[in-house]
């Protein structure tokens, strides 16, 4: 009797997912999100409220250790109009003993937008120093992606103190050097303001995604599914845009600001890149290994901009292969027990 009864339970259940997907695709998204982070990487939901702003995380507590004494203190940033999500693959095979923190950036995901806000490199930097502050992370083990890693990079040339290791997928940072190469996406954005990471039709959705993935099939959704992810993008929209007019006026765009700012990381710092990235050209791996001094670069094969999304468990060994060997803060040992 009980084989019978659990078939027919798992029918039903994948029966009751194939309904959802068909015809309430949003309600499968919003339970992915609510509950995935829990369900695939054992991170808990958490907010916090600083100077206006209501930022949404996830925490994962280390196991057998204490946050803030010997638990090494990770957090890690996502990329331009993505959330936290989009690290809950890649979290999921990392130690046990780390504590994680996983950031929604300022009008992106759960996290609150306040008009006017500065989303600039600068004024994320205080923003970010008022989150790690509110958080209490003393030494962090800081990783970003894209827009991410940009911010990542601002935070840790003026708070190197904080910092313990800088961690960088795919910064958008190269193709402001003197010998920066501007891809095809960066041309279009500073010469028209157009970005293919803002579009409006489900084509257009599904040319971001060959944009930002090499293995993009694996990511093109059934049309009424892209259909939901699409509106739900478009809401924040106006939160989107006046990021990137910030981020199109900052300082930081100046060769000469750009340069300073790279040369002036002293942490060891890790760089990771795909190999087929069409946002930031590959060519600037090597540049921004030349200028940051205690830097090591690794590039992923079969990759495009989104290394966390095709690459999840490669991009977990290698972020902990990093940081097993540069973990020197309050938490002495980041290696598996």
């Amino acid at each position: 009797m009980i084989i019978p009864f659990l078939l027919i339970s798992s029918c039903g259940a994948v029966l009751a997912l194939a309904t959802l997907y068909w015809f309430c695709p949003s309600i499968l998204l919003s339970g992915y999100k609510r509950f995935g982070g829990y369900l695939i990487a054992g991170l808990h939901r958490k907010q916090l409220t600083v100077n206006g702003i209501t930022y949404a995380y996830y925490e994962r507590l280390p196991v057998g250790r204490v946050k803030g004494e010997d638990a090494p203190a990770v957090l890690f940033l996502h990329g331009f109009t993505a959330d936290k999500t989009m690290w809950t693959m890649t979290i999921r095979h990392l130690p046990k003993e780390w504590w994680i923190i996983v950031l929604d950036l300022p009008g992106h995901g759960d996290t609150s937008f306040v008009q006017n806000g500065d989303y600039s490199s600068e004024g994320m930097v205080t923003k970010l120093h008022e989150v790690i502050e509110a958080i209490n992370l003393h030494h962090v083990h800081l990783i970003g992606t894209s827009l991410g890693a940009l911010y990542a990079m601002a935070y840790a040339s003026q708070h190197p103190s904080k910092v313990a290791t800088l961690s960088l997928l795919c910064p958008p940072v190269a193709h402001k050097l003197p010998d920066g190469v501007r891809t095809e996406f960066f041309e279009s954005l500073e010469s028209s303001g157009t970005n293919l990471l803002l579009p409006t039709t489900v084509e257009g959705f599904y040319k971001m995604i060959d944009t930002v993935l090499h293995q993009s099939n694996k990511f093109k959704f059934h049309r009424r599914l892209s259909e939901v992810l699409l509106n739900e993008r478009i809401q924040k929209y106006e939160s989107f845009k006046e990021i990137q007019q910030d981020l199109l006026r900052d300082t930081g765009n100046d060769p000469a600001h750009a340069v300073e700012t790279v040369e002036s990381l002293t942490m060891n710092t890790l760089l990771v890149w795909g190999e087929h990235d069409k946002i930031c050209h590959p060519s600037g791996a090597a540049l921004l290994h030349k200028l940051i001094k205690n830097s090591e670069l690794v590039m992923v094969k079969n990759c495009g901009h989104t290394i966390a999304l095709e690459k999840p468990r490669e991009t977990a060994n290698i972020i902990t292969n990093f940081l097993s060997r540069n973990c020197t803060t309050q938490a002495a040992n980041c290696k598996e027990d």
